[in-house]
């Protein structure tokens, strides 16, 4: 496909395809001479652009294929037919490359150098409005990944209904810290609508997840026909959820301190903090060991900025 592109004969389709650049915003003469500095290249799957913190200032038009933009390790969004990447470095060229670009199919870009970008932007000074333009659309699509300022750690606390004593008392506990402390119950999961979307509404806005066990949590062991206390399905399922985005730091299992429980081998090493627990007047003297050990965890790590 490459070949098409090339010399004389090729021109012409040059200046059709760097025509429909939003860069060049539909202006003819700046097409042709695109067409002429250009340098075309080919990239297959997996093959990597630009790469980030490189000190190399070229900018490259996407002629066809589709790019994913990683910055420190994680995809941020993707580029395709008729956008430009590197711009940033030909506008800048004291700033190294602020991210990774990887092919994401066999694709082919024309590159310019930032000394001909600048030489060029001189005359048509369209190409800068269109990189503002550009950079303000793609400031917003970032934000979409930037937590909101949170003056208070967020924790949510996952139980069944049999250990919802355990967790309000856990959430008293942090009544006056800076913490704010949502129960599954208060709202999280609407009346006959508990669906993964909500939960996973709830991972992305919280810096901290307690499951709460509960003594009358029991799972059958088949294997010894005995009885070992187990967390309830959902509550694992909830914790491995919250675990997978947070963290094993993050995502903390309370568990009854009589009683050592049987956990699923993906939550091997999580972190645990034992209760004792009693109802009646003293269920918060009793509680407030595991509490404080629990507020303490939460202070250490802080707000979650994965």
């Amino acid at each position: 496909m490459l070949e098409r592109f090339k010399g004389d004969a090729g021109r012409a389709l040059r200046i059709d395809v760097l025509g429909q650049q939003s860069i060049v915003g539909k202006e003819p003469k700046l097409a042709e001479e695109l067409a002429d500095l250009v340098e075309l290249r080919h990239l297959d799957t997996g093959e990597i652009l630009i790469e980030q913190n490189g000190d190399d200032n070229d900018i490259f038009f996407i002629v066809s294929g589709s790019f994913s933009i990683h910055i420190n390790g994680r995809r941020y969004g993707l580029r395709g037919r008729g956008d430009h990447v590197g711009e940033m470095a030909a506008i800048e060229p004291t700033q190294l490359r602020s991210a990774t670009v990887i092919a994401e199919e066999p694709s082919i870009v024309a590159k310019v150098s930032g000394e001909q970008f600048a030489t060029l932007a001189t005359t048509y000074p369209l190409m800068y409005r269109e990189i503002a333009r550009s950079l303000s659309r793609r400031l917003l699509e970032r934000n979409k990944y930037i937590g909101t300022f949170r003056d208070r750690i967020r924790v949510f606390i996952i139980s069944s209904k049999e250990a919802l004593p355990v967790a309000r008392v856990v959430q008293n506990a942090f009544e006056f810290d800076p913490f704010h402390t949502t129960l599954w119950t208060e709202g999280t999961f609407r009346v006959m609508n508990y669906t993964l979307q909500d939960l996973e509404a709830k991972v992305d806005d919280s810096d901290f997840a307690v499951a709460i066990a509960h003594a009358d949590d029991h799972t059958q062991n088949k294997d010894r026909n005995t009885d070992w206390p187990s967390p309830r399905d959902n509550v694992v399922f909830e914790l491995g959820l919250f675990m997978g985005r947070l963290g094993r730091q993050r995502a903390i299992l309370m568990e009854p301190r009589t009683e050592k429980l049987k956990l699923p081998s993906d939550l091997t090493g999580i972190t645990t903090i034992p209760y004792r627990f009693e109802s009646g007047m003293d269920a918060a003297t009793l509680m407030a060991p595991a509490c404080d050990k629990l507020r303490q965890h939460v202070l250490n790590l802080g707000p979650f900025n994965g």
